[in-house]
């Protein structure tokens, strides 16, 4: 499997000088944003010779949706997502409704960076 970007792109070209977003983990992070890439591209990112930045930039931008994601769901275990004391309320969201988020999320992203580049295409 062809990893498409790697901590130092992160560092110098996608966050040019900002915070990073993630904090442990780039590397799993990053090998599950190549994994979308291969699934919407359809394979067509190991036939190239240079991974271009457009793709190594949509491949960071999902690997900070991933880490983004993996916080959201420790900080809301049980599926709480807000609570309200005075006339107590709470609120909860289902794991479906946060996985419609995260595939919005990708797709997003993909059409983003990758919209204009033929490689989302699923013709032949």
């Amino acid at each position: 499997m062809r990893i498409y970007a790697d901590d130092t792109f992160y560092q110098e070209s996608y966050l040019e000088g900002r915070q990073p977003v993630i904090r442990t983990g780039f590397s799993f992070y990053v090998r599950e944003a190549s994994r979308i890439l291969d699934q919407y591209t359809f394979g067509r990112l190991n036939e190239l010779d240079e991974v271009p930045d457009d793709v190594k930039l949509c491949c960071c931008e999902l690997a900070e949706l991933g880490y983004r994601q993996d916080e959201r769901e420790r900080q809301t275990e049980g599926g709480k997502t807000s609570e309200k004391v005075g006339t107590y309320s709470v609120t909860y969201a289902s794991e479906q409704t946060a996985e419609q988020e995260t595939a919005s999320g990708i797709r997003c992203i993909l059409a983003k960076w990758l919209g204009n580049t033929g490689l989302l295409y699923q013709g032949v």
